[in-house]
């Protein structure tokens, strides 16, 4: 998994992420048997496990949580587990950088 390590995310808003899977040599083919969990640890230290939606072939899936209006202000930290049988794996570590929203 290839992205940005760091985002500006206002806190309020729904957090989805679409995250694009690109099998490799000796890996599983998709991710339809893959056990596939996700968390954002926001600044105060509370975890917030994701939502996680597979799409049907197996290679994207959407990331998501609301309401976010919990979420302290500050870095926040998010990556993916992926359980393969008995092999596990993780995504970059991914920064949040939690602003509070101006209109309410």
């Amino acid at each position: 998994m290839t992205c940005s390590t760091s985002v500006t995310f206002k806190r309020g808003t729904t957090f989805a992420a679409t995250v694009t899977y690109t099998p490799e040599a000796g890996g599983p083919a998709n991710l339809l048997t893959t056990t596939v969990t996700s968390s954002v640890i926001d600044y105060a230290g509370q975890v917030y496990p994701l939502t996680i939606t597979m799409a049907g072939n197996g290679l994207s899936f959407v990331a998501a949580y609301t309401p976010t209006d919990a979420w302290a202000l500050g870095s926040a930290r998010w990556d993916v587990r992926f359980a393969y049988g008995t092999t596990v794996f993780y995504s970059e570590t991914m920064r949040l950088n939690i602003i509070d929203q101006v209109t309410n």
